[in-house]
């Protein structure tokens, strides 16, 4: 028996047992008592349940992203592990407590423990699961049959679990925000023999912004800005918050429209479905599909694409093996973000799309996601990065541009933006500091002083004719964080 099978086999179990042991609950309502009105009614409170918390229409589109088989298998590990759930919080939980407490009571007990068990604390997704696990539970009430607790949560798994997020947000019971990857793996919304092929060589960029600008309300995020991202380059996209990086990234993604200007993936509108086959995603806000764990989670996006990696392969390049059967919602930020990475890869994407993908990561992982990069980049794919942590950006970028205000003020490689801040950094230990010139930045702590300079010789040589004592004197060039630091001050 594999081991997804016998998943199978054990949820069913465990799902039996516990409606043998659970006392009968009288249905609220009689009419709902024959098993296939008692379906039917779980049925449309799960999709009545989806469509509130998703904020969008169900189409038959929607389901193609999963072959028929692959879809079928889905629905039944999604309704199997559901059966498990509504076994033992409605059947057996909220059974017992009717007697003892009555069924109002029973059902917001129930479903603050329900609530409480999946997130452990107040917040987006754990209103989402008090609402999802109060409808269920009246669903039980109603009809006073397993059958229709389980046709409600069944039906809202699988919704969420086959069909693609939009660009628009999506609170379900475990989210909060659609994970990136999610987004950028959905399937096409037309038949794509319909659309017309663009004209794409093999020079062009993968994804290009052109002259865009984009504004949120009085906020100008960005105004007029040019980017391209081609094969083999990592381009770490820099500046301070709020300089419009996570917007520029939106729209090379179709998850926003420019207000002016044009956009483009693959040659196409980011917003067709098809440019984004080949994309993985990391945005700054990452949820995961309900109730699934961490090998879960990766078995069903890479189940979008027909080429993806092995399940097994992405957890142990991520370092998440030891974590395979944890459940996604439990995981620590930074397991969260690696898991958020390991999705991203899944499908073996052309194109990287990373907003802040280290946050969170202790250094062991942060050096080998930063190793993958590299890799992914010189096998010939494309990387649109951006971060903080400008060391990182130092150690593995082809190309630099920085953003300040929604404009970008230098655009070259690590070495061009280090030399365009024009400076050299000189350290050193004294009581007191004169008064020197040419000092671009000054830096003291107690008696070391770190000061960037335009012409380091002739900082030192000034020094040395000042008379001050001064020791431990070091010389050396800029780092990209110094560089980044002076040339944004200097465009504000």
């Amino acid at each position: 028996m594999t081991r997804g099978m016998g998943k199978l086999v054990a949820w069913l179990t465990v799902a039996g047992a516990a409606a043998l042991v659970a006392p009968r609950v009288s249905p609220l309502d009689r009419t709902l008592h024959p098993a296939r009105e008692a379906l039917a009614f779980g049925c449309v409170v799960g999709a009545v349940t989806f469509l509130v918390l998703a904020r969008r229409w169900i189409t038959a589109s929607a389901f193609s992203a999963l072959p028929p088989r692959r879809l079928l298998a889905r629905g039944v590990v999604l309704t199997a592990k559901s059966a498990e759930e509504e076994a033992l919080w409605r059947a057996l939980l909220l059974g017992v407590l009717v007697r003892p407490v009555g069924a109002p009571a029973a059902l917001v007990i129930s479903t603050v423990l329900f609530a409480a068990a999946h997130v452990g604390r107040l917040g987006r997704r754990a209103w989402a699961h008090l609402l999802t696990g109060g409808l269920f539970g009246v669903a039980y009430l109603a009809t006073g049959r397993l059958l229709a607790a389980v046709a409600a949560h069944g039906t809202y798994n699988v919704l969420v679990g086959v069909t693609p997020a939009t660009d628009r947000d999506m609170s379900t019971s475990d989210t909060g925000r659609t994970p990136g990857l999610l987004v950028a793996s959905v399937a096409p919304s037309a038949d794509p023999a319909s659309m017309p092929e663009p004209t794409v060589t093999p020079s062009s960029p993968l994804a290009r912004l052109t002259g865009v600008s984009k504004s949120f309300g009085p906020l100008r995020a960005l105004d007029g800005f040019d980017l391209e991202l081609r094969r083999g380059e990592i381009v770490a996209l820099l500046g301070p918050n709020g300089a419009g990086k996570s917007t520029a990234m939106a729209l090379m993604l179709g998850l926003r429209r420019p207000d002016d200007g044009t956009a483009e993936l693959h040659g196409r509108d980011p917003r067709d479905p098809r440019a984004r086959l080949t994309v993985g995603a990391v945005l700054q806000e990452v949820g995961f599909p309900p109730g699934l764990r961490v090998r879960e989670t990766v078995e069903l996006v890479a189940a979008h694409f027909p080429s993806a990696a092995s399940t097994v392969e992405i957890l142990e390049r991520l370092g998440l093996s030891a974590t395979a059967e944890r459940h996604a919602a439990g995981l620590s930020g930074g397991q969260r973000r690696r898991l958020a990475v390991a999705l991203a890869l899944a499908g073996r994407p052309e194109i990287l799309f990373l907003d802040e993908p280290t946050a969170g990561m202790d250094a062991g992982a942060r050096r080998a996601l930063l190793r993958d990069l590299s890799a992914f980049a010189q096998g010939g794919g494309a990387v649109l990065l951006t971060t903080q942590q400008l060391a990182e950006a130092e150690a593995i970028a082809t190309r630099v541009v920085l953003l300040v205000s929604g404009r970008a003020v230098h655009e070259g490689t690590v070495s061009e933006v280090r030399a365009h801040g024009g400076l050299a950094k000189v350290a050193f230990r004294t009581a007191t500091l004169p008064r020197l010139a040419g000092i671009a930045s000054l830096d003291s702590r107690g008696d070391r002083h770190v000061v960037l300079v335009q012409h380091g010789d002739a900082f030192v040589a000034e020094l040395v004719r000042s008379g001050i004592a001064f020791r431990e004197l070091e010389v050396t060039p800029v780092s990209l964080e110094d560089a980044i630091v002076t040339l944004t001050e200097a465009a504000r």
